[in-house]
């Protein structure tokens, strides 16, 4: 019976890798994963991919042209410019190139899969409820599509964070504090939740505190502002590099109505204020978690969907992928008897439907369809007013959905639960 079940499960593995390859080879966002792409090229080549360049290396007349200009520290354009040297270098299919920059994707897919089915099942939850977790993760089409597809690697960051919490929940400190300061240099979405663990630790343990605080203090400037001096690369307190953070709007926050009025995704001069309102709303956040702090694995999930949903709504810029960091968490946190995994089934849903609007669906095709991205500009002209404010209604619903269950989250009361 057992050897019978490991086969079924191993069928499942099998099964989830072979549906994401043809995703990894064929498909990519047109403008995060071209950036991917031109920046393994740029790091390889020597070049700084913090600065504009013509690239003209690629076949495909989507890659031609000036550059996007990477937002990430530079740990992940080091990693993609290893790719580049391994494969587009050695053999030019920019297919196969690709392909390759999706493998660290496909295995974080699988692994967060794993680990939140092995979290679980340490908690005790009912295995319907684990095997659902489990199933979701190998093969939710938003997450494939947003990640595998699309070329982000959101869910590698959920992996690291919600590692990270494990591990302190098992009191395993250095390895905690190693996994998350880890996630914020690849990709700093993770930030809101980079003082949890100091709420998690009791007084008695306040000398484990000032060891993650050095740890990852130590992680954040060595792999993101050393590098950067190191590479000679353009510095990250750099205006324009970080300003761009705080001042564009819309996306799947409410302020995609500034597309619809001014057609520009930028805040209007004299609102600027409002992309650091995510600031005040997380400290409030925190305070809300030092009166009632976390006991358990299951509560810090709970106070780590309450923090990224805080964030998440008080930005003015959101894109799909991110939406992924909430997923596993949502699973541990929302696993008790009390709340169903219908209270979140929103979280992707909703976006799912916003991908088509956004044309970020579309968008994935133009390695395999090159004309598609000037057909859709074509089309854009007749259908975008209606498209925006399509937009701005999912978003308004998605708003109310996330709202509630921030609301309801933060009524819930530690109970010890192991």
């Amino acid at each position: 019976m057992l050897r019978l079940q490991v086969s079924k499960e191993f069928l499942i593995f099998i099964l989830s890798i072979l549906v994401q390859v043809p995703l990894a080879i064929f498909l990519g966002h047109y403008y995060d994963q071209r950036s991917f792409l031109d920046t393994g090229y740029l790091v390889s080549s020597g070049l700084n991919p913090y600065q504009p360049y013509m690239i003209t290396v690629f076949s495909n007349p989507n890659m031609i042209g000036i550059n996007p200009i990477i937002g990430y520290p530079p740990l992940w354009p080091l990693l993609l410019g290893l790719i580049y040297r391994l494969s587009y270098n050695i053999t030019p299919n920019l297919f196969l190139y690709n392909f390759a920059i999706k493998l660290p994707v496909i295995a974080s897919n699988i692994a967060l899969a794993y680990a939140t089915k092995t979290i679980m099942q340490n908690l005790n939850v009912p295995q319907k409820r684990i095997q659902f977790a489990w199933l979701f993760l190998l093969f939710n089409p938003f997450t494939l599509l947003t990640t595998t597809a699309w070329g982000e690697f959101d869910t590698l960051i959920a992996l690291l964070c919600v590692g990270s919490l494990y591990f302190l929940s098992k009191g395993k400190i250095i390895k905690s504090s190693i996994l998350f300061p880890l996630s914020i240099v690849l990709k700093p979405i993770s930030l809101p939740l980079i003082g949890l663990p100091l709420f998690f630790s009791t007084p008695k343990n306040r000398r484990k505190n000032l060891l993650y605080i050095l740890i990852s203090f130590v992680i954040v400037i060595s792999l993101w502002f050393l590098l950067f001096n190191l590479l000679g690369w353009i510095a990250p307190s750099s205006p324009g590099l970080v300003t761009s953070y705080f001042k564009m709007a819309g996306s799947m926050t409410p302020f995609n109505l500034v597309e619809v009025i001014q057609n520009t995704a930028v805040l209007p001069a004299g609102l600027d204020f409002l992309g650091y309102l995510w600031i005040p709303a997380l400290l409030i956040g925190y305070y809300l978690v030092y009166r009632n702090p976390p006991k358990t694995m299951t509560e810090l999930s709970e106070k780590a969907v309450v923090l990224l949903l805080i964030f998440f709504l008080t930005r003015t810029w959101l894109s799909e992928p991110n939406i992924n960091l909430l997923i596993s968490f949502a699973f541990i946190a929302l696993a008790s008897k009390e709340m169903n995994f219908r209270n979140f089934a929103f979280l992707w849903v909703i976006p799912f439907v916003f991908m088509f609007l956004n044309t970020s669906f579309q968008q994935l095709f133009f390695l395999v369809s090159p004309s598609i991205i000037p057909n859709l500009t074509q089309l854009d002209q007749s259908i975008r007013l209606w498209r925006l404010i399509g937009k701005f209604i999912v978003v308004l619903v998605w708003q109310i959905f996330a709202w509630r269950l921030l609301i309801k989250l933060l009524r819930r009361k530690s109970n010890g639960n192991a």
